[in-house]
């Protein structure tokens, strides 16, 4: 108590800060106010463009060039006025000039001592122990906005009552929000159970929450009734008093929504209203709105309170809904590559044993759980052999399809028709190509056929890889493929080749994760690095060349994952 009336004070420091706090603070003191019976409008708008300027003055300029930037508001609300002082580290003392507009027009120094001397009564500043405080005083009109009159114990008492009132009504709340956060099955049972709760609380006839995305304020949920319907869109671009409030981040204030402009669609739908943003975590989600439709004295300060409350809970749901949609489809996905993965699995030879006068032998080492290569290795009835290598386009589920269509295919087609690996692939080029590009996808394959004798091979490739033919011990041929992917175009026809195959001679199949895997320096394992390994292993089993082979490719790329599938058949001939 000070000379018989009082003084309501509060006090922020932010340190280290940036432009976006100037609004944070703002909106803090000019809540105090409204919480503390300062309602009339025009003052309040005064007040903010004043603090704005003061606030954003220290930022910019008081905060210049200092080791330890930080500033400190301080706001007295006495009975005749508002007194703001905004203290900053540097050593400014004010100067001399008249406030006035500056006579170059894109200037921008003088706009904001022009400013505020517009929109305050006092202008002051200090120096107190080395420190720059500017003063801002405004004085409430003589009907002023903050009414004050000490002595009246009944009405201190009613205030008293009120504000406890308020308590219970905020806790009951809270109370409430809380068992909806952690019960309501879905965002529309949340946010109707938040809505009718806080209508019942405020006396508030109608409150909605509109959602932002991709630009425009769509309406999610309305509780009660307007005058007519919301809108279902508000773009942020517009003038609307909603777009303002979630563009600037701060709420608002409408004591008589007629006084907005009349093709703002508050202006019909709502008598008077409160619009404060749904935010969390600084990100702004959207904005709610609380309104009433008949002429009733406009909410107190406790209810106001408690829609800010709501609008912080609606703010958490949102991001957690988002947060659970997103590991639902995460999930999902997971799931896609697992059945991908074991779609893969199945389809993979799992027993290279018995094939007489060969020793053959394939792996696969997919980059993800799941990959888009696959290779086959088939004994024939009449005791051929079939191998085949393929990459499908892409990664996970679809690949794992499209590769089992293609081993369907030519399963179908070896049962009907016999072994000629050119023929095979033109059949199912014709019967998966339609089906391809409407997927906008290929395969690149490549088969070889060993007849029963062992004396020659049959190989054929459609936009494949290369493949090795090593002979001589020390001779590796490549033969490059004759042919565009399966899928590329429908009546495309292949051609094969035939050779020799003597004993101890070995024929490799791979796709380009082998051949392309790189070191941390970029230097491809290339084709060069294969047949080293070829040649190094001429002793050795088919299946260990091709351990020897991976373990080599992983010592170049130092152990880092694989940016491709990694796989091979090696056929060696063993005929004595």
């Amino acid at each position: 108590m000070s000379g018989g009336w009082t003084e309501l004070r509060m006090r922020i420091r932010v340190e280290e800060p940036t432009l976006k706090d100037v609004s944070r603070v703002v909106v803090k003191l000019t809540g105090f106010l409204r919480d503390h019976g300062v309602l009339e409008q025009k003052f309040l708008n005064d007040f903010e463009l004043a603090a704005a300027e003061a606030i954003n003055n220290a930022v910019e300029h008081g905060c210049a060039g200092s080791l330890e930037p930080y500033f400190e508001v301080r706001l007295c609300l006495a009975p005749e006025f508002v007194e703001l002082e905004v203290e900053d580290p540097s050593q400014f003392s004010g100067g001399d000039k008249t406030p006035g507009l500056p006579e170059d027009p894109l200037a921008e120094g003088g706009r904001g001592f022009f400013l505020l001397s517009k929109t305050a009564d006092e202008v002051e500043h200090r120096l107190e122990k080395g420190k720059h405080v500017l003063v801002v005083r405004k004085k409430f009109l003589p009907r002023g906005g903050w009414n004050y009159e000490p002595g009246k114990s009944e009405q201190t008492l009613q205030d008293m009552t009120e504000e406890l009132l308020a308590s219970y009504e905020m806790i009951n709340t809270l109370i409430a929000l809380g068992e909806l956060l952690a019960t309501a099955p879905n965002m529309t049972s949340f946010i109707h159970g938040a809505l009718s709760r806080l209508c019942e609380t405020t006396r508030a006839d109608v409150a909605y929450v509109r959602y932002h995305q991709a630009g425009i304020l769509n309406l999610l949920y309305t509780w009660g009734e307007t005058y007519g319907v919301p809108p279902k869109g508000i773009h942020l671009k517009s003038h609307y008093a909603e777009a303002e409030v979630f563009n600037c981040g701060n709420e608002m204030t409408l004591p008589r929504c007629s006084d907005l402009e009349e093709d703002d669609p508050l202006h019909h739908l709502l008598d008077s209203a409160f619009l404060t943003p749904v935010i969390f975590k600084e990100v702004l989600r959207g904005i709610l709105v609380l309104g009433r439709v008949k002429p009733q004295p406009y909410f107190n300060a406790g209810q106001l309170k408690i829609a800010r409350t709501v609008a912080e809970y609606l703010g958490i749901f949102t991001t957690l809904t988002e947060l659970q949609e997103q590991r639902a489809i995460e999930e999902r996905a997971s799931r896609d590559l697992e059945i991908a993965a074991q779609i893969q699995s199945s389809m993979l030879p799992r027993e290279f044993s018995g094939i007489e006068g060969l020793d053959v032998y394939g792996m696969c080492s997919p980059a993800l759980q799941a990959g888009g290569d696959y290779f086959d290795v088939i004994c024939l009835r009449d005791g051929g052999l079939f191998c085949l290598i393929a990459d499908v386009m892409g990664k996970g589920l679809s690949a794992a399809q499209l590769a089992l269509m293609l081993r369907m295919t030519l399963r179908t087609l070896l049962l009907s028709e016999g072994v000629k690996v050119d023929w095979l692939l033109t059949q199912a080029n014709r019967i998966l190509a339609e089906d391809l590009m409407r997927l906008e996808m290929f395969i690149t394959a490549a088969c070889v056929y060993v007849p029963p004798d062992r004396s020659r091979i049959e190989f054929a490739s459609a936009g494949h890889t290369p493949a090795i033919f090593q002979r001589n011990g020390n001779e590796c041929i490549r033969f490059e493929s004759s042919g565009i992917p399966i899928g590329i175009f429908e009546d495309s026809v292949y051609t094969s080749q035939v050779m020799e195959f003597r004993k101890k001679e070995r024929f490799l199949l791979f796709t380009d994760g082998i051949s392309e895997a790189t070191d941390p320096e970029g230097t491809m394992f290339d084709e060069s690095g294969i047949n080293n390994c070829l040649i190094e292993t001429m002793g050795l089993s088919s299946r260990e060349t091709l351990e020897v082979l991976l373990q080599k490719i992983e010592e170049h790329t130092h152990n880092s994952p694989p940016s491709d599938d990694r796989t091979a058949i090696l056929i060696a001939n063993r005929q004595e």
